[in-house]
């Protein structure tokens, strides 16, 4: 009898476990999910928007495009991007679907396009996320250098391992992005630290003939203003359609749209529009003060990174520096979860923590590996970039507005306004087209030369 009750008893715990395995991969940790607020999906957003590409801004206006032209051109992709992103989640509300795969399947009632943006998104998740892992270990070795330490831990391989394992699998385990949220604020807090410091760089004249900075700066890093010696203001040239590449990249953050939006706490068309122009809004002010700042500061001579311009002599630069390696940390979760999404998704596989738990494992650990073997993407990750991202942040959104729109003429409130199921899907479908085209051509034309 005891027996047959110690059996019970298993049985019981077993179910109980079960019951946690069985767990949505949109729930939290805790049995209890009562969603995200708006303020803590903003930071996520963000934080997923804002990278390392942030210090590529000024070179790309240096190139040869003026202020105000680069102004235009970031404003314009901040409108059609905050309008792509947000579409994403009215379509999830529409389909009653909680992937790209899922609302794919709906909409055209097949297989085959799901699958495709399943896969779309797969591949440039595993662009960016090892983008971000060679990231993290450059800069750790360049904020590590001045200690002059031979030890494994301060090389570049040695410094992605221990951060991965440290810091990156502990937060790629948290299932609720509430909790990212915090990380994310403090990435958020970084990058606006560092446009700070650029600004009051700027201000002071440390960097301009005769200050402070100027005479330990490296060779060509220093402040030029090329053959007119005048601040372009409205020059467009060749060099404009780099920067036109550039931007239809800058603002993705579009294969965690479903996420963001299922997570959201009391969830809704507007809410959803709140937290996705909120954080867009911030990554745009922070776009255009970096950009315009660091091309004020050092003209024509911008390097790839901004922050290679400024003196190793200064210290608020090394603080640059290092905060920027903490963003980029802070960033590296929200893109996995996003490359954990797409394979899940893609797989068909159960969300159970059973399943969930070794595809973490799995993809950190090919992650991990390859941030140790590569040194640089190359074309490549340029070429998958322009195409992938047009794809995932216009073709896509595009296509699911216009298919999705004769769903909306069921419900009693339609989501979608019949000029954008009639008009505007179309016209951000041929956008993208026409971007991943010319995005594609300028980076192989710059890849040649």
């Amino acid at each position: 009898m005891a027996t047959l009750m110690q059996l019970s008893e298993t049985a019981s715990e077993a179910s109980e476990d079960d019951s946690v395995f069985d767990s949505d991969l949109e729930t939290s940790d805790g049995e209890e999910f009562h969603g995200i607020p708006t303020w803590q999906t903003s930071a996520n957003i963000a934080k997923n928007i804002i990278g390392e590409g942030i210090l590529s801004l000024p070179a790309g206006l240096a190139a040869g495009t003026g202020i105000f032209s680069g102004v235009l051109i970031t404003l314009s992709f901040y409108v059609v991007m905050v309008y792509t992103f947000w579409t994403l989640g009215r379509v999830c509300e529409v389909t009653a679907e909680k992937s790209h795969r899922g609302m794919g399947n709906v909409v055209t009632e097949g297989l085959c396009f799901g699958n495709l943006m399943a896969a779309t998104n797969l591949v440039k998740t595993l662009f960016t996320c090892t983008a971000y892992a060679l990231v993290i270990g450059r800069n750790a070795e360049d904020v590590l250098a001045p200690l002059n330490s031979d030890s494994w831990f301060s090389s570049r391989r040695g410094s992605w391992v221990t951060i991965l394992l440290c810091v990156l699998l502990p937060l790629c385990l948290l299932r609720d992005m509430g909790k990212l949220a915090w990380t994310s604020f403090l990435g958020l807090l970084c990058e606006t630290g560092v446009v700070i410091f650029m600004l009051w760089r700027l201000l002071d004249g440390s960097y301009q003939p005769g200050g402070e900075y100027y005479a330990s700066q490296r060779p060509g890093t220093q402040a030029s203003w090329g053959e007119t010696g005048e601040v372009a203001m409205w020059t467009v040239s060749p060099a404009t359609l780099t920067l036109i590449s550039s931007m239809s990249t800058a603002f993705l953050a579009h294969y965690n749209a479903p996420k963001f939006y299922h997570q959201l706490c009391h969830r809704s068309s507007r809410q959803f529009f709140i937290a996705s122009a909120s954080s867009f809004t911030c990554a745009l002010a922070l776009f255009l003060t970096c950009m315009v700042v660091g091309y004020l500061t050092f003209g024509t001579d911008c390097a790839g990174n901004i922050l290679h311009n400024y003196s190793d002599r200064d210290p608020a630069a090394a603080a640059s520096r290092a905060a920027m390696l903490l963003a980029v940390t802070c960033g590296f979760p929200i893109a996995f979860t996003g490359l954990r999404d797409a394979a899940l998704s893609l797989c068909a596989c159960s969300s159970r923590r059973r399943v969930w738990v070794p595809v973490t494992l799995c993809l950190l650990t090919l992650i991990g590996a390859l941030g140790w073997s590569l040194d640089d993407l190359g074309a490549l990750n340029r070429i998958g970039g322009a195409i992938l991202g047009s794809l995932i942040t216009m073709v896509y959104p595009g296509l699911l507005l216009t298919w999705a729109y004769p769903m909306t003429l069921l419900q009693k409130v339609p989501l979608f306004w019949r000029v954008e199921g009639k008009v505007v899907g179309r016209v951000v479908t041929a956008t993208g087209f026409l971007l991943l085209v010319f995005g594609t051509a300028v980076v192989v034309k710059n890849t040649i030369a």
